[in-house]
């Protein structure tokens, strides 16, 4: 049998961190009953790949461990509709994972997950029903295996570029990313991150939500909408390190810095946060 640990939803459960309020475990754990109690789900995806229209939140996680390690197609919620639509076909797509209000963006007739309630509930909308599925009285996850494995050499998120190209990373290649992260900003389970990006990128993703939950750290991110005082939410949060884009010698790149009394220790240069 294959080690359960090769996925990266399940490896970043296994180490014990948060995400948010939450503690990770319980959000793949969400995921996984979202399959077992939803017939029409499973059906929808066999032979196909998940997507994500999701902001940065626990509902993220539930999602990419409901997508069963089949390649999650990261959707831009800046996107036209058209694009969404095309990109959707493009990529094969099955079921999105989604918020209510972000449903005027997708195409009709494809079944769509709704996780503005996770992980309590969800509900899986199918040209054929609706159904409500249970998520909060699930089993507590049991997760062995190595935490050092090199991850499964299979997709496990799908992206496309600003010109229509469409790439993968696998498990492999994300659990890489996500370790070689937590050794270069020596990040431990004492540590609490701030992102300010988006994961619906593949950098985002390794740095600002796959390291510090490999390393069994707690992460929060900013929600949407309104101007946000970084300094305010360091204060509030207790948090260690700021996630983001920075300008440093080889470029811009996705990084973290260690915050010092109440500020960003800007030693990787200047942080700037996408406005798109």
């Amino acid at each position: 049998m294959s080690d359960p640990l090769a996925l990266l939803p399940l490896a970043m459960a296994a180490a014990g961190g948060r995400l948010g309020a939450f503690a990770a475990a319980p959000l793949t754990a969400a995921g996984l009953t979202l399959l077992q109690r939803s017939a029409p789900l499973v059906r929808a995806l066999a032979g196909r790949r998940s997507a994500l229209l999701l902001p940065s939140g626990p509902a993220f996680l539930v999602a990419l461990a409901a997508s069963d390690g089949r390649g999650a197609l990261l959707l831009d919620e800046q996107a036209s509709p058209e694009t969404i639509a095309w990109q959707l076909a493009d990529a094969e797509v099955g079921a999105v994972f989604t918020l209510e209000a972000l449903m005027p963006l997708l195409p009709d007739g494809l079944p769509v997950v709704l996780l503005d309630d996770a992980p309590r509930r969800a509900r899986v909308i199918t040209p054929a029903r609706t159904m409500d599925v249970d998520l909060g009285s699930h089993h507590g996850l049991a997760l062995e295996g190595d935490p050092e494995t090199e991850g499964r050499d299979e997709e496990c998120i799908v992206c496309y570029s600003a010109s229509g190209v469409r790439s993968a990373r696998t498990h492999r290649e994300l659990l890489a990313a996500g370790r070689s992260a937590v050794a270069e900003l020596r990040l431990t389970s004492e540590d609490h991150l701030l992102s300010l990006l988006s994961w619906g990128d593949p950098e985002a993703l390794a740095v600002c939500l796959a390291a510090p939950l490999l390393a069994g750290a707690r992460v929060s991110f900013l929600t949407p909408g309104g101007e946000i005082d970084i300094a305010t939410a360091i204060a509030q949060h207790d948090v260690s390190m700021l996630a983001g884009r920075w300008h440093t010698a080889s470029g811009v790149r996705v990084t973290a810095a260690r915050v010092a009394q109440g500020v960003p220790a800007l030693r990787d240069g200047l942080l700037y946060r996408d406005e798109r």
